[in-house]
């Protein structure tokens, strides 16, 4: 018989109550029955652990040793209950909602809205570049809602633990270009002619968006030549800037007049999904349609960023949002 915690429970009780009828009762099992659990316990260690006398227990010098042990780890297991109990505790109002994904612009005005509504105490702000990561914080209590594009590639399932509900099915990906590279004077940028340039991206094999561009340019019969891998922002933008490539671009970046421009490619062979992903039974679940139609209305008045994205959501990404 190896001891289990049920086994340091019963000496504890035996101790700190000094009866084995008061330890039994306070266990809710019988006095023979905690007698004879003693008497396994003490066959197995190899010695007594108690003194039984008419007064009550004592602990032998043996089970004062094992005494210390076993509270040791019964302190340790309580302390394993206490931190479980703070993770499910985590996402009711008196705790700031954490916030995930990797959605650019969007973080910030979201989380500027929850912070202002009542049943939002504070939120917290934790971006992955990789989506994958993001869905499996927010399955493990590490994040309360992620704002996640997904790249239209098959193998990505959704934890049984998670809900999500789709902003936009097919939100198009642009393209950031020097303000006066030769191709920003074109209204728009085919497959084709992008790779007749250097491209910036992320690593390959950083997430599933590489695979995905991988894929649409040979559906297309191109190659894009990659020369530069970045997971910086800025150092992205500064390349562009420095007409040393070009890169993708969300539809909703900005122009940066004198330096970066933003453009679509023509009929949008590059798209994302983007969904947001919460567990259920939280604030986060109770609120999500509030959530959703605020993500709407942020996009909506995100017109004027670009003139691509104020031609597509006008045309399309007005009523995708609507019915996504």
């Amino acid at each position: 018989m190896e001891l289990e915690i049920r086994h340091l429970r019963a000496l504890a009780a035996i101790d700190e109550t000094g009866s084995l009828t008061q330890a039994a009762r306070r266990l809710g099992m019988s006095q023979p029955a905690l007698s004879g659990l003693l008497q396994r316990i003490e066959r197995n260690i190899g010695g007594r652990l108690f003194f039984r006398a008419e007064y009550g227990c004592l602990p032998t010098p043996l089970g004062a040793e094992v005494l210390t042990e076993a509270r040791i780890v019964l302190g340790g297991m309580s302390a394993i209950a206490d931190r479980v109990g703070e993770w499910a505790r985590r996402g009711l109002p008196s705790d700031p909602l954490r916030v995930g994904g990797y959605c650019g612009f969007l973080h910030v005005e979201i989380s500027r809205w929850l912070r202002d509504q009542p049943w939002c105490s504070g939120v917290s702000l934790q971006e992955d570049f990789d989506e994958r990561i993001s869905i499996d914080k927010v399955a493990i209590g590490a994040l309360d809602l992620a704002l996640v594009y997904r790249a239209p590639l098959s193998g990505l399932a959704q934890p049984p633990t998670v809900r999500s509900v789709v902003v936009h099915p097919e939100e198009p990906v642009f393209l950031a270009l020097a303000h006066d590279h030769p191709l920003a004077a074109l209204p728009a940028i085919t497959l084709a002619d992008m790779a007749e340039h250097p491209w910036v991206d992320e690593p390959p094999g950083t997430t599933r968006w590489g695979a995905y561009v991988a894929q649409v340019c040979r559906d297309h019969g191109v190659v894009l030549d990659q020369p530069h891998s970045t997971q910086c922002l800025a150092t992205l933008l500064e390349l562009v800037h420095a007409k040393l490539a070009i890169g993708p671009a969300l539809a909703s970046s900005r122009d940066r007049p004198g330096s970066v421009v933003i453009r679509p490619i023509v009929d949008h062979p590059l798209h994302q999904e983007l969904r947001l992903f919460y567990r259920p039974g939280t604030v986060v679940a109770a609120h999500i349609e509030e959530i959703h139609h605020q993500v709407h209305t942020t996009f909506h008045t995100r017109q004027g960023c670009n003139p691509a994205y104020d031609e597509w959501w006008l045309d399309r990404g007005r009523s995708l949002a609507l019915t996504g």
